[in-house]
């Protein structure tokens, strides 16, 4: 065997070692000892090749390194591309920074366009809640000096780096972070944020780790740039979901209210009433209506609420419920409050909403619902059905009013003067559904607030419709022509009741009886008003009755002229009346209260508001201008009487 030979085997025989070294991956103990057991002389040799392996066995390391790391990388980059809730992105960008860079804390800055600064978004392994709610001034600080400069930097001992102006010292001492490195979060130019990752104790980063940083910034900011949009865009899906679902409400409040005006225009074209509007509002609504005029009255309702059932019963809303102190109240129904009020209905604590009928500047009424809620649409339709009401009822009165002319001219001609044409009469009174071949009962109502007049001409125009009969005014006067009552009293007593409590006020009703034919109408009519007015003379407001009823008073004004009633009383109480009217004394008024408080003196002067003695003064001044007898026996009976006779020619 020569030398070649030899020197290949020794060669070959090393190598191999080394080979098989790098193979399971050896440490370098087991280099050196392969050294310290090689020949001396082939020693430097084997050195040579030991570093080279040494340097083979780093590199396969660092890329051993590289592949783990760029598989984090991309296990990184595959978990945020997942994520599309903003604050799940940031906490896991924080969390996978310091997990790849094995730092004791991990932490996120975001810049505030509003205020020009960076404030602190998200951490990872912090413990001072000062730290978390840490802001910096754009370029203050380590992180604002990133944040301003867009490079990263990074300190091994923040506290003696002199690069970077201090001005949270306190708060990061207060963590106790001595090595700290920030690089910057970019969307293209612009600096969106600062990502760190920092130590508790003195660890400079490498190159590498502040490469590896940036590379997990970047993912990350691309990220955080996705999981925007999708906010923004899931915002925007929500926005439009949202505005879809108002148009399509707006879209069926529409069709509702037009078919709501399309059945309420039916109503009005069909010549409805306000029981159809009041019920259609109700199907179409829901809840109960009820339609009331300016007073509160029910003039129709719809709906099975106890409130539209007792304000149906008892023609009103009923005082203690709330709704009806609102209705009533001006400055609920004025005539500038043209919008729907809600306001309490009940004690049960049912709601209710108010729509003023308005015409103009004249407030004809109001519509009621109750219900517990009623949208916006709703409303809108509450006050669509107001305007038509109003139409209806504008129309209404029209009609109203020129019968009314109507059935006055008649009354007019009827009772001023009937025999100028009077087959026309007859003729134009069966137009108007009077007969006057038949017998009748005539009425001759008043108040004495003359202001109501034309209210108690509407209420017994009404009320005469009902009867087949006729009203109007005659004279100042409301007249009413009806068919023949066998208990006209009684007809007389229902008719001032009615027309009490519709105008609010006392109304006074005389009525007389008359056989077929205009004069008998006529002289009928004359003795309905000379009963009224003997009403009204003795103080019986509000009453209503026929001369049969009026005992004494009507046997006078029937049996005995009135020159001849005139004579009577000058006769009896001519003196006490001269001397009223000469001096311009109170002893008329004095005997009417004495009678009337049954000759008791105590209780006349507390009726006349004086003195006792003033009293026995007056009575002993009517004493002298009567004489004694006048407290006695008949002449007492004469004296009261020519007293109301008196009252009655007066009022006459």
């Amino acid at each position: 065997m020569d030398s070649t030979t030899t020197h290949s085997r020794a060669d070959v025989e090393p190598a191999a070692r080394l080979l098989r070294l790098l193979r399971e991956d050896a440490a370098q103990s087991e280099y050196d000892a392969l050294l310290d057991r090689c020949p001396s002389e082939d020693r430097p040799r084997l050195a040579l090749l030991v570093d080279d392996a040494l340097q083979v066995r780093a590199r396969l390391e660092e890329r051993r390194r590289r592949e783990a790391e760029l598989a984090a990388l991309y296990e990184t980059a595959g978990d945020l591309s997942s994520l599309r809730d903003l604050e799940a992105v940031l906490q896991a960008i924080v969390r996978r920074a310091r997990s790849l860079l094995g730092t004791d804390v991990a932490y996120l800055m975001l810049n505030d366009a509003q205020r020009g600064d960076t404030y602190m978004r998200v951490t990872d392994g912090i413990r001072t809640d000062a730290f978390k709610q840490a802001r910096l001034a754009m370029g203050a600080g380590l992180g604002g000096l990133v944040a301003k400069t867009a490079v990263p930097y990074n300190t091994s001992d923040y506290f003696a780096d002199l690069r970077f102006e201090h001005c949270i010292d306190d708060v990061v001492g207060g963590e106790g972070l001595i090595s700290i490195e920030g690089v910057p979060l970019k969307l293209g130019e612009n600096v969106i944020g600062v990502l760190f990752a920092a130590n508790r104790r003195v660890r400079p980063f490498s190159e590498h780790e502040v490469a590896l940083l940036v590379s997990l910034a970047n993912h990350a900011a691309i990220a955080i740039e996705n999981a925007t949009l999708f906010q923004d865009v899931r915002r925007a899906v929500d926005e439009l979901t949202e505005a879809n679902g108002v148009i399509r409400a707006h879209s069926e409040s529409i069709e509702r209210a037009a078919a709501l005006h399309e059945r309420l225009t039916t109503i009005v074209l069909d010549g409805g009433g306000m029981a159809d509007v009041a019920q259609t509002l109700a199907d179409v609504l829901g809840g109960s209506i009820l339609v009331l005029d300016p007073r509160g009255r029910t003039m129709a309702a719809a709906g099975d609420d106890p409130l539209v059932e007792q304000a149906r019963t008892e023609g009103a809303l009923p005082d203690p419920c709330p709704a009806a102190h609102a209705v009533r109240d001006a400055r609920v129904l004025s005539t500038d409050a043209r919008r729907t009020r809600r306001i309490p209905a009940g004690a049960d604590g049912s709601a209710a909403c108010a729509t003023p009928i308005v015409a103009g500047s004249e407030l004809l009424g109001v519509l009621l619902l109750v219900r517990d809620h009623l949208d916006a649409s709703g409303v809108r339709s509450l006050e669509r059905a107001a305007l038509v009401t109003a139409l209806m009822l504008l129309s209404e009165r029209t009609v109203a009013e020129a019968e009314h002319r109507l059935r006055g001219e008649i009354l007019e001609d009827l009772l001023g003067s009937p025999h100028r044409d009077p087959e026309g009469l007859r003729r134009r009174a069966t137009l108007v559904g009077l007969d006057l071949h038949r017998p009748h009962t005539v009425f001759a109502a008043r108040c004495r607030d003359s202001a109501h007049r034309r209210r108690i001409a509407d209420a017994a125009a009404s009320y005469a419709s009902h009867a087949r009969g006729l009203a109007g005014e005659y004279r100042g006067d409301t007249v009413v022509l009806l068919p023949q009552d066998p208990d006209p009293d009684e007809a007389a007593r229902t008719l001032a009741d009615h027309l009490s409590r519709v105008v609010d006020n006392l109304v006074t009703v005389g009525a007389a009886t008359a056989v077929p034919g205009i004069d008998a109408i006529v002289e009928a009519h004359h003795d309905a008003v000379r009963c009224l007015d003997v009403l009204l003379a003795l103080d019986r407001d509000g009453e209503g009755a026929s001369p049969g009823e009026l005992g004494v008073y009507g046997l006078l004004f029937h049996q005995a002229g009135r020159e001849e009633l005139h004579r009577f009383v000058r006769r009896t109480i001519g003196p006490v009346l001269d001397y009223d009217t000469q001096r311009g004394g109170e002893l008329t008024r004095t005997l009417l209260a004495f009678f009337a408080c049954d000759t008791g003196l105590g209780r006349t002067a507390a009726e006349l508001y004086i003195h006792v003695n003033t009293l026995y003064q007056r009575i002993d001044r009517i004493t002298s201008l009567l004489g004694p007898q006048w407290r006695h026996g008949d002449q007492v009976l004469q004296v009261h009487l020519a007293l109301k006779v008196h009252l009655v020619l007066s009022a006459a």
